[in-house]
């Protein structure tokens, strides 16, 4: 995995450590793909055009009441269509959605090039 910039999604800014951008390598940068990738809308932006860069969230989680049954499958599915296109990570499993009022918590364990480690995500 090559080396990545760190940045905040809750202050919208990458993180700066002395005065430099941080840099991220290994699993930390592949958490960070991941991250940014499932923030990313596929399809919506020219730059990830025949990439298949980005995942098909935001009909899922924005303005729509589907069932939680109906949302956490078609969740699990876009997600690991998504994540299983990166070269590091091998696997899926143990995935699982909460929602609580407008916040959706995903979680799941990846298997992956760096060993096995399990992602929770608000979206």
């Amino acid at each position: 995995m090559k080396n990545t910039y760190k940045f905040d999604f809750k202050t919208g800014e990458f993180v700066m450590k002395n005065g430099s951008p941080a840099v991220l390598s290994g699993l930390d940068a592949l958490k960070m793909w991941i991250e940014k990738c499932l923030r990313t809308q596929l399809g919506r932006y020219s730059i990830y055009n025949g990439t298949g860069y980005g995942a098909n969230i935001e009909d899922l989680v924005i303005g729509n009441t589907y069932g939680i049954d109906f949302a956490e499958s078609e969740l699990q599915r876009e997600i690991e269509t998504a994540l299983l296109k990166h070269d590091n990570i091998n696997s899926l499993t143990d995935f699982s959605v909460t929602r609580s009022g407008d916040l959706l918590t995903v979680s799941f364990t990846l298997d992956t090039v760096y060993g096995t480690d399990t992602e929770v995500l608000n979206l």
